[in-house]
């Protein structure tokens, strides 16, 4: 697969080392601290919630400051997609890329490999009605709306719950 700054891009399960960059896109991507990386490093510890990273051997263009950590023999985690799966469900909790790579298909990868991983499941996510990208993509893939939470985030936007079977 092709991008922009990317020559590949692998798809690989976190584990605990990889929290720092896990968080550091995290906060590069959402405006506030969503995912902090003690809860990061509780999951991947537990073992409860697995974390998909979107790994390139490119180098990030030149307004990239924050991929200079999480670089391992030339490869760096450029973004992530976290979910839990009890039984025959799964809750995406959170898919983010880092600034610098964003607009390059990255996370429609990250989502391919989260279905691939998770069929005979029935999906749920949410997503604030403003993140038209994001819902947009989760269309893409199949996801149909079943409810909204009206002032669900912390600046009042509204939650819409989105659900597909895998």
């Amino acid at each position: 697969m092709q991008f922009q700054w990317c020559s590949t891009l692998n798809i690989k399960t976190a584990i605990i080392d990889d929290s720092l960059r896990i968080h550091q896109i995290a906060l590069a991507a959402f405006s506030r601290d969503q995912v902090p990386k003690r809860l990061i490093d509780e999951q991947l510890a537990a073992g409860r919630v697995t974390y998909l990273l979107a790994e390139t051997d490119a180098q990030a263009p030149a307004k990239a400051d924050l991929l200079d950590e999480g670089t391992v023999e030339g490869t760096q985690v450029v973004g992530f997609l976290s979910y839990r799966a009890i039984l025959d469900e799964v809750d995406l909790s959170f898919l983010a890329v880092d600034p610098a790579f964003q607009g390059q298909g990255i996370a429609r990868e990250l989502m391919q490999a989260f279905c691939e991983q998770n069929n005979e499941r029935k999906a749920y996510l949410e997503v604030a009605e403003n993140n038209v990208s994001a819902r947009r993509l989760y269309e893409k893939f199949g996801f149909e709306i079943y409810a909204r939470r009206d002032g669900y985030y912390h600046d009042g936007q509204t939650a819409i719950l989105m659900e597909k079977n895998l």
